[in-house]
């Protein structure tokens, strides 16, 4: 299990624990590889004291060079086992998710395997509530074992499995989106071009814990408009660039733009604010005609904790 983390000192440790309780591995052995992207380390001191069940190891990998593409990297160079998992550093798995996952993957015979994030809030807020549960979940609400390498733009990494086959020695996270994000959707179309098998499994959520620094409008909002960039972003680093595929999403986008964007507006003048799901989609749109502008950032130096 690769978990990459960056200032998350409680956050991390709930993670951890998370995967170290997991149940009915039978046998299996465990690795959870946390790499510290932070360049004054700090990892350490939190894991030192976590205690490892039988058959369950726990090693810091510094990575001082700070990206979040960067960081999976190190742990993917760090991993000795045959399936790899990806777990955030604000998040937490069930106990049962692991053999529930693996006996998917078995299963099916995926060669990545994805399932649901859902967000539990901090605080609840007074207004919009279910718009921030929504702007921190992913889950495409279908069965197990559906094929889903034609829906690379919305598989969650934080709770999937990847067969190190499949990844070979050239798969990689890209260094080229370290701030901006999106690297791991350009890996999934990547696998999906290498042609492994990508299946969804319906069963053991992964959840993101979500602080209240992060119940902001602005920040979701910020957050979407970059969501849109990258939807153009990923296919122009393609090889060769998916010059179709950014065409689609920038007509989209301008449609979004068009249709939202007035009746956000009017929502605006009518109530005194944005309306927040309207917002949503013109500023998703905005980022798909202009993803070339790269930014704000979230990761690196741009990390939100």
């Amino acid at each position: 299990m690769i978990v990459p983390t960056l200032r998350r000192p409680e956050s991390l440790s709930r993670a951890i624990m998370s995967l170290a309780a997991q149940t009915e591995l039978d046998g299996r052995h465990l690795e959870i590889l946390v790499v510290d992207n932070a360049p004054e380390g700090g990892a350490d001191a939190v894991c030192a004291g976590l205690p490892m069940p039988d058959g369950t190891t726990l090693k810091v990998i510094p990575e001082p060079r700070m990206g979040v593409a960067t960081a999976r990297n190190a742990g993917l160079a760090a991993a000795t086992g045959g399936i790899i998992g990806f777990l955030d550093d604000d998040c937490t798995a069930p106990p049962d998710w692991l053999a529930t996952r693996l006996a998917c993957l078995e299963e099916t015979g995926a060669d990545a395997l994805f399932g649901p994030r859902h967000a539990l809030l901090e605080r609840r807020p007074e207004t919009d509530a279910a718009w921030f549960e929504d702007a921190f979940t992913q889950d495409l609400k279908v069965a197990s074992g559906t094929p889903v390498a034609d829906r690379c733009d919305y598989l969650p990494l934080t709770g999937s499995l990847v067969r190190r086959v499949a990844l070979g020695d050239r798969l990689r996270f890209d260094p080229r989106l370290d701030r901006t994000g999106g690297e791991d959707i350009l890996l999934f179309k990547a696998l999906r071009e290498a042609g492994a098998r990508m299946i969804w499994c319906d069963a053991a959520p992964v959840v993101e814990h979500v602080p209240e620094a992060r119940l902001d409008p602005a920040y979701v909002l910020k957050r979407r408009y970059v969501s849109g960039q990258i939807r153009c972003l990923v296919p122009s680093l393609l090889d060769p660039p998916g010059r179709r595929e950014i065409a689609a999403q920038m007509v989209k986008g301008a449609a979004q733009v068009a249709l939202a964007g007035p009746l956000a507006l009017a929502g605006r003048m009518a109530r005194g604010r944005w309306p927040a799901r309207l917002t949503t989609v013109a500023l998703s749109g905005l980022g798909k005609l202009t993803w070339w502008r790269t930014g704000p950032h979230f990761y690196g130096d741009g990390h939100v904790g």
